[in-house]
């Protein structure tokens, strides 16, 4: 009887749940009404991780995915890194065509198994699962399956409803199953606002479950993901990292100090002929930043950034007496290594990890976890404040971090603790580019121009990376940025790099031809011919999400333009000029007995705006393009 019994329980479920099942393999079910904009549908996401001690975490994953077009195929998300501490339990993968038969199976060996490398990033000792089909055609639908055991509980998965924008999110749901008493966790809901996500509390944990998820149209200049897409955070202030317990972590002061204590004794000795080798290099200097100077020159001469991230968790830097051997290192072996060589001549200094990028993204100051970075530099105390120093770049100054790592909320350690500090800043005008230069031309329209470009603060960085360029990458580089010059050809492109004052200056001499129209004894040509500024933001009919002007800047220019002999000016532009809250453009077209002197400026300031002032900036920027397209014309006297 009881047999029976449980024989038709089970019937009876199978029948009730197949249909709603197969019906998340088929595309074809899809109301094209909800999918508008969506390249993709989320079908159902579901994670679960199992808090199971301080040094045990599983986790599951379950998702379905229909693609609709090959824009859509970056948001399958069927892969999975692991590595030496992060154990692949389960892989497994099924393609569907459009009707919802299964065309492939696919095993955890069929998956490519690569290096997981950006060429930067503080954790990569990693390798990844990497899903290997190749769609023939559209739609289709991939349901993935993905468990792991790993003993690292410092990294609780973050999770994110929304991971990709154009794309339609059915069901999203996130879970954790945690003791109360044993982990203690601290959860940050991110951007949850305006969205169907609902919240559960049971004896085993908690869970967050978010359905019909409206699909977030992509859109130029908007902020991180992590400023709008809906995700939840946890941390827990006991957890195991590779070897090593923590406990009580409730501060970044606290985290701090547990990772000096734990993960820096002994990183830092060094070779006594090297110690004695950078001793005789500063016993002259007697200013603490010159010493500073001097041997962050001596690294970046001497040792190699290479991406060979291995180690604890990705955090443990590898010992400095190694680099030495070597002569290369990653992101943490060389601010490790550049720290030791400090340390043998007694300067402070601190280890800082930032999450680099051309993004400006925040630490979160109340949200202490390693997470959040990326990337590792240093920091030397001097006075109340620091001089930052980016141990992996060959050529940028001292004290200089550039727009990697510039104006943003990083994590300093030190030895008995830790603190949130901003990195520095370059506001608007600090971000400065002057071109002062004098064209000729003749009525066959001939061309010639030289000049001089100073630039400073982020312009700086953006130009000096190119007295590094070999002569051909050069010459194509310069012909990219003066392509409003036909049949360019550069005569003259010299450098000074005043690295102490951070000013770029170059000089430059090129020429071209098809400068003019001519018509009858008319000549026709453009003002704005070396620094053309015709950027026009992307129109959006609705524009849905804010938008971010990450570095501000101001140019100036000016151009002299010499009049061919037995010529006269017909007709010149009037001068313009127009002020918004984005910035301001001033454009002065000044005549000099046979001289025409352009004299332009543009302001542009940083900030994040709302959405319903796009269509103003754009208007802006489109009023800059046209005051750019200004011409003049001459005749013979």
């Amino acid at each position: 009887m009881k047999s029976t019994l449980l024989s038709f329980v089970l019937i009876f479920f199978y029948t009730q749940f197949l249909p709603a099942q197969e019906e998340l393999f088929t595309a074809n079910t899809l109301d094209l009404r909800v999918i508008r904009d969506a390249n993709a549908v989320v079908r159902q996401d579901k994670v679960i991780v199992d808090l199971k001690s301080q040094d045990k975490m599983e986790v599951f994953h379950y998702r379905v995915i229909t693609v609709l077009n090959a824009k859509g195929n970056k948001a399958v998300g069927a892969s999975l890194y692991y590595d030496d501490e992060k154990k692949i339990t389960n892989l497994e993968a099924e393609v569907f065509d459009a009707s919802g038969n299964r065309i492939h199976k696919y095993r955890e060996y069929d998956f490519k198994d690569e290096s997981y490398s950006d060429g930067f990033s503080l954790y990569n000792d990693a390798r990844m699962k990497i899903f290997p089909y190749r769609p023939l055609s559209y739609p289709y639908t991939v349901a993935f399956t993905s468990e792991i055991k790993t003993s690292n509980t410092a990294f609780i998965p973050n999770y994110f409803f929304i991971k990709n924008t154009n794309v339609k999110v059915q069901d999203a749901s996130f879970k954790i199953k945690y003791d109360e008493d044993d982990h203690k966790l601290t959860f940050n809901k991110n951007n949850l606002e305006n969205y169907s996500i609902s919240q559960l509390e049971t004896e085993e944990g908690i869970s967050f479950k978010g359905e019909d998820l409206p699909v977030l149209v992509g859109e130029s200049m908007s902020p991180h993901h992590s400023i709008i897409l809906p995700h939840i955070s946890c941390i827990s202030e006991n957890f195991h990292l590779s070897g090593y317990d923590a406990s009580g972590i409730k501060s970044w002061n606290d985290l701090g100090e547990w990772y000096s204590k734990n993960l820096l004794p002994g990183r830092d000795e060094l070779p006594l002929a090297t110690v004695n080798e950078v001793k005789e290099l500063t016993k002259n200097i007697s200013d603490t930043l010159e010493k500073a100077k001097k041997i962050y020159e001596y690294v970046q001469e001497n040792m190699r950034y290479i991406s060979v991230q291995v180690g604890i968790g990705g955090l443990q830097p590898i010992a400095a007496d190694e680099v030495d051997e070597k002569k290369y290192g990653d992101c943490k072996g060389l601010a490790n290594y550049t720290y030791a060589l400090l340390k043998s001549i007694g300067i402070q200094s601190n280890l800082v990890i930032i999450e680099a990028g051309n993004e400006k993204v925040d630490f979160e100051e109340n949200f202490p976890n390693f997470w959040q970075g990326n990337h590792m530099i240093l920091a030397i105390p001097e006075g109340d404040n620091y001089s930052w120093i980016d141990c992996t770049s060959k050529d940028k100054p001292f004290g200089f971090l550039g727009n990697f790592t510039d104006d943003r909320k990083a994590f300093v350690i030190k030895p008995n603790g830790g603190e949130i500090v901003n990195t520095p800043a370059f506001l608007n005008k600090d971000n400065y580019q002057k071109t002062i230069a004098s064209v000729h031309f003749n009525e066959e329209g001939s061309f010639h121009a030289d000049g001089t470009i100073i630039t400073k603060g982020s312009q700086y960085d953006n130009r000096s990376y190119i007295e590094n360029l070999s002569p051909k990458d050069l010459v194509s580089r310069d012909q990219s940025f003066w392509d409003e010059i036909k049949n360019i050809q550069i005569k003259k492109h010299e450098f000074l790099n005043k690295k102490d004052s951070l000013i770029f200056t170059e000089k430059f001499e090129i020429v071209g031809d098809n400068f003019t129209k001519l018509s009858s004894n008319r000549i026709i040509f453009p003002l704005n011919v070396l620094n053309r500024i015709d950027f026009i933001p992307k129109r959006y009919r609705n524009r849905t999400l804010p938008f971010v002007i990450y570095r501000g800047y101001f140019d100036e220019d000016e151009i002299e333009i010499y009049i061919p002999e037995n010529y006269k000016i017909e007709a010149l532009p009037e001068s313009k000029s127009f002020q918004t809250e984005f910035g301001t453009y001033k454009q002065e077209v000044l005549l000099k007995e046979n001289t025409i002197v352009l004299k332009k400026s543009l302001l542009i300031r940083a900030g994040q705006y709302p959405k319903d002032k796009y269509s103003a900036y754009r208007d802006f920027r489109k009023k800059i393009a046209n005051a750019e397209s200004v011409n003049a014309s001459i005749i013979k006297k």
